[in-house]
């Protein structure tokens, strides 16, 4: 079974990095600090199934979601965070700071971190189930990725910064928030109150020094921020905004970034109270194994040209690429069949025969960059 969600707080993903192509990816090279929040996604939903059938069931999971999240993600827009990707039961969040104001950074995204495990936490839902959080954060230089073809684009990040986030939110229990080795390195130590973690470098902060609000506003001031960005008064803006482009392609170049899925419902102004659905669908899921040491240039060209020959595989098929994940030893492609208005017969034969011609394909295409 598969769940297509549209989160009602859309508006909060990173605008600058797809709608304005002049921002160059040496931009992201300076200093990021990320944050990775996750919840109980998978025992939540059966229980929602279980309790109130598919149809219900759904509609009911993902307004818990929506409410719960966007309590969340208003806190990390507070603090100057811009929310990046959701990857199931995670999201990931960026905050862009010059090199010189990184410690400071990692203290306003710990400040707003544990403020959001105090207030959020630990929730209890209608059916039974608690929601409970665990974060990660990162800090250090990343890339920014973008791949495709002309139909669809993707958006990924890639280095060392990544690769020590996915290690803090995988050694967090519920509750906690993890430094990662290279964060600690960096922070306010002075401020921290922290707890070693048997055979690794990153750390568990179990207290700090709050910060003032005046040096809150002054880390805010601080951050990163657009050049054409502005910040809009009266209008419940909590950080600054950064003009959409309104010339003739704005609408086919952003759409590329989004599922068609979730573009014929917007096409067919379906409420956005009914986009949620539950379905059975198809996946599969395609590892390239990346050769160790690459540098970010070769990994563009090796991610970009897989996921190109995939689109081409996929599409006769009715399948799509739903996520790009790089990860330290390689990345991951999840692709789907049968969401909304792609149903096909047999659906798992044309699954298997696109898995087929992906994998003899992108074995030629990696011996050749070999």
């Amino acid at each position: 079974m598969g769940i297509f969600l549209h989160w009602s707080f859309l508006s909060g993903a990173h605008p600058d990095i797809l709608c304005h192509p002049e921002l160059s990816p040496l931009l992201l090279r300076r200093v990021m600090v990320v944050m990775r929040t996750k919840s109980g996604f998978t025992a939540l939903t059966e229980k929602f199934i279980q309790r109130s059938g598919p149809d219900r069931g759904t509609d009911e999971l993902a307004q818990t979601l929506n409410d719960y999240l966007c309590d969340i993600l208003e806190e990390m827009l507070i603090f100057g965070g811009d929310i990046f990707k959701f990857a199931g039961d995670a999201v990931l969040v960026l905050w862009r700071a010059p090199a010189q104001e990184l410690a400071k950074t990692i203290s306003l995204v710990l400040q707003c971190s544990r403020q959001i495990q105090r207030k959020y936490g630990n929730r209890d839902t209608h059916v039974g189930q608690k929601v409970r959080l665990k974060i990660g954060i990162s800090a250090g230089p990343m890339d920014l990725l973008l791949v495709g073809d002309r139909r669809r684009q993707y958006f990924l990040i890639c280095g060392q910064a990544l690769d020590e986030l996915r290690e803090a939110e995988e050694l967090a229990n519920a509750g906690e928030v993890i430094l990662s080795a290279a964060s600690w390195e960096l922070c306010e130590q002075h401020r921290l109150r922290t707890r070693r973690l048997e055979g690794k470098r990153a750390v568990k902060v179990t207290g700090m020094d709050r910060m003032s609000s005046s040096e809150c506003q002054d880390a805010l001031r601080k951050l990163v921020q657009h050049p054409r960005s502005r910040h809009l008064e009266g209008e419940g803006a909590m950080r600054p905004a950064l003009p959409l482009p309104s010339g003739p392609n704005a609408h086919d170049m952003l759409s590329k970034y989004i599922s068609e899925a979730a573009l014929r419902k917007l096409d067919d102004r379906v409420p956005l109270d009914l986009f949620s659905e539950l379905r059975p669908v198809t996946s599969l899921f395609v590892q390239l194994q990346l050769t160790a040491g690459i540098n970010t240039v070769a990994t563009h060209t090796v991610v970009h040209d897989a996921s190109r020959m995939m689109l081409e595989i996929l599409c006769p098929h009715k399948g799509e690429i739903n996520k790009i994940v790089l990860f330290d030893k390689g990345c991951a492609f999840l692709c789907v069949f049968g969401l909304g208005g792609e149903k096909l017969p047999y659906e798992s034969i044309h699954a298997l025969q696109s898995a087929i011609q992906i994998f003899n394909s992108c074995s030629t295409m990696l011996m050749e960059t070999e």
